[in-house]
C-alpha cells in the first residue's frame, strides 16, 4: 500500500509563516471543520450550472413552484410587484403627435400580443419578470405576424435523445463544435467574440427531452437573462441556490404539524402487563391494529390487549416554542437571496415599526426598480421590433428628424407609507429642481403632460359647478372637508363658539 507522503518541515514551515507574518488567506486553506470540497476550481462562465444538472434544478423548482407556497409568494411577488398594472410606454420621437399615435398603437397591440392570443401585454411582462427565478433565462420569438412567443429557458438546447436536454448532438461536452464549425454552448451559437447569434429552440417530448429543435437567428430571438458572471452565457435560476432550503423550510413545517398533530390526538394505551409479543386482533370494521396505529383522532384510545393497565399520554415539546423563531431566520435567508424581506414575503409588514416599516419599503422598492431594468431593455427591443414593421407595413408616416424607436417606459407606482410626508419632499426637490414634473407624475403612474391636463379638467369643471351653484369663488371646491379634530367636545353645544372654531 502506497504511504501518503508527508509534508517536509520547511513546507509545513511556509504555510504556518503566511499567518505568522500576515500574508495569505485561510480561505484557501483545509480545515477539518469545515466542508469545503478540496477538488474546488474555477470553471469556464459557461459552466456556471452544469448542463446535466440544468434540467434537474429546472424540474425541482417547477415542483415546488406548484407545491410549495413560499416559492409561490415569492414569484407573485416578482410578478405583481414589478410589473403590477403593466409597464406602458412614453415615446420620445420629438414628435407629439407621432409619439401620441404610436402610445395608442401600442395600447391597441396589447390587448393581444403573443402569438396564441389568449395573454395581454401585462401578462406578457408577468411571465418575463419571473423567468429568471425557475428557470434562469428565456425570451421572446419574433414571429412574422408581429406577435411574440414566449420561451422557457429549458427549451434553449439541443436535441440528443434520453432525457439531456442540452448536450450537442456531435457529442462531447455541451461547448462544442458542429460539422460547419459553428460553437454551440448549452443551445446558443456564439461567434468568436462570443456574441450569440443564433437560438436552438425546440418542443419538450415526454422522456424529458427536446424535439423539432430550430435555429432561430438572433435578431428575431429576444434573449432575457440574469448573469453573475461578467462573460456567462447562460442565465442561472435565482432560487437555485436556496432550493434545498426551501424543501428543508417545507419539511420542517411538515414534521411540525404532525408532530402537533399527534400530541393533540393521542390520549393514552392500553396494554397488558407481562406481555411477551404483540398480538393484532380484528376490530369491528374488520381493520386490523397495525392499521388503527397509523391513524389519530381526538379522545381516541390504542388497543393493544383488551382490559388490562392504562397508560395515560402526556406529550412535551408540542407545540414546539421555538419552531417559529427557527423558520423566520431560514425565511429571512431565502427572502435575502432575492432581495424580499421577510415582512414581505409573509405579508406581515404592519407588525414592525413606522422607520423599520419605511426603511424595508424603501429597500424593497430598490429590488424592485433594479428588476423593471432589466425588464426595460426586453421592452425596448421588443418596441423598436414592433415600430419597424409599423412603418414597414406602411402603417404610420415617420416625420424627418424624428426617431420612432426612442422611447422612455413607465412602471407602476410604489404605495407610501406617508403619502403626505413625501409630498412635501417633492415639492422641496422640485423648487430646487432635483426633481422635474415628469419624476413626480411617474410615481403616480402617470407623466407630467397627463397630470396638467387632468388639472385643467378639474379647474374647468369646477368653474362650471360653482356658478351653477351661485358660488363666488370657485376655488371653496378645492378646500379640504372639514374635520372636528380640532372642535372641543364641550363647545359642540354651543353654536357661536363652533362657528369660531378654524375648522
Amino acid at each position: 500500500m502506497k504511504m501518503k507522503k508527508k509534508k517536509s518541515f520547511l513546507s509545513r514551515l511556509g504555510t504556518a509563516s503566511k499567518y505568522l507574518f500576515g500574508y495569505g488567506y485561510r480561505a484557501a486553506e483545509h480545515s477539518r471543520v469545515r466542508g469545503w470540497n478540496q477538488n474546488l476550481s474555477v470553471r469556464p462562465e459557461e459552466a456556471e450550472l452544469d448542463s446535466s444538472d440544468r434540467g434537474k434544478v429546472i424540474a425541482r423548482l417547477l415542483d415546488a413552484r406548484r407545491n410549495n407556497p413560499l416559492v409561490r409568494s415569492l414569484c407573485r411577488l416578482r410578478e405583481t410587484d414589478v410589473v403590477g398594472a403593466g409597464i406602458v410606454p412614453r415615446a420620445n420621437s420629438g414628435n407629439d403627435e407621432l409619439d401620441g399615435i404610436l402610445e395608442e398603437k401600442w395600447k391597441e397591440y396589447s390587448a393581444s400580443p403573443e402569438i396564441t392570443q389568449t395573454m395581454t401585454m401585462r401578462e406578457v411582462q408577468m411571465q418575463l419578470a419571473s423567468l429568471p427565478m425557475i428557470f434562469g433565462d428565456g425570451g421572446l420569438f419574433l414571429h412574422k405576424s408581429g406577435r411574440v412567443q414566449l420561451v422557457e429557458g429549458d427549451r434553449i438546447g439541443l436535441a440528443n435523445g434520453g432525457n439531456d436536454l442540452f448536450r450537442n448532438p456531435m457529442g462531447g461536452d455541451s461547448n462544442s463544435i458542429d460539422a460547419n464549425n459553428k460553437r454551440i454552448i448549452e443551445g446558443i451559437e456564439i461567434n468568436a467574440e462570443g456574441r450569440p447569434m443564433a437560438y436552438y429552440i425546440g418542443n419538450r417530448n415526454d422522456g424529458g427531452g427536446l424535439d423539432d429543435v430550430r435555429r432561430i437567428i438572433g435578431r428575431n430571438f429576444i434573449f432575457h437573462r440574469k448573469v453573475m458572471r461578467p462573460n456567462q452565457l447562460r442565465g442561472i435560476p435565482e432560487l437555485a441556490s436556496v432550493c434545498n432550503d426551501l424543501q428543508d423550510v417545507e419539511e420542517y413545517d411538515m414534521i411540525e404539524m404532525v408532530g402537533a398533530k399527534v400530541a393533540a390526538s393521542l390520549s393514552a394505551v392500553i396494554k397488558r402487563e407481562g406481555a411477551t409479543d404483540f398480538e393484532l386482533s380484528a376490530t369491528a370494521e374488520g381493520n386490523n391494529q397495525a392499521e388503527q396505529l397509523q391513524r389519530f383522532e381526538p379522545g381516541m384510545f390504542h388497543y393493544l390487549e383488551p382490559d388490562e393497565d392504562v397508560s395515560v399520554i402526556s406529550p412535551s415539546g408540542r407545540p414546539n416554542s421555538d419552531a417559529i423563531k427557527y423558520l423566520e431566520y431560514r425565511l429571512r435567508k431565502i427572502g435575502a437571496s432575492v432581495g424580499v424581506p421577510l415582512e414581505f414575503l409573509l405579508m406581515t409588514i404592519g407588525e414592525s415599526s413606522f422607520s423599520a416599516s419605511q426603511g424595508m419599503v424603501l429597500l424593497y422598492q430598490a429590488t424592485c426598480e433594479a428588476n423593471q431594468r432589466d425588464l426595460y431593455s426586453v421592452m425596448s427591443r421588443w418596441w423598436r421590433w414592433r415600430v419597424g414593421k409599423w412603418m414597414k407595413d406602411g402603417e404610420i408616416e415617420v416625420p424627418d428628424d424624428t426617431n420612432p424607436f426612442r422611447v422612455d417606459w413607465q412602471p407602476p407606482s410604489f404605495k407610501w407609507i406617508n403619502r403626505a410626508a413625501q409630498v412635501k419632499a417633492d415639492q422641496a426637490y422640485l423648487t430646487m429642481g432635483a426633481l422635474s414634473l415628469d419624476d413626480i407624475a411617474s410615481t403616480f403612474g402617470t407623466t407630467a403632460g397627463e397630470a396638467l391636463e387632468k388639472k385643467a379638467k378639474n379647474i374647468s369643471l369646477a368653474r362650471k359647478i360653482a356658478e351653477q351653484h351661485g358660488l363666488d369663488d370657485w376655488r371653496e371646491l378645492f378646500n379640504p372637508l372639514p374635520t372636528f379634530a380640532n372642535v372641543n367636545l364641550v363647545d359642540l353645544h354651543d353654536d357661536k363658539k363652533v362657528e369660531e372654531t378654524n375648522l
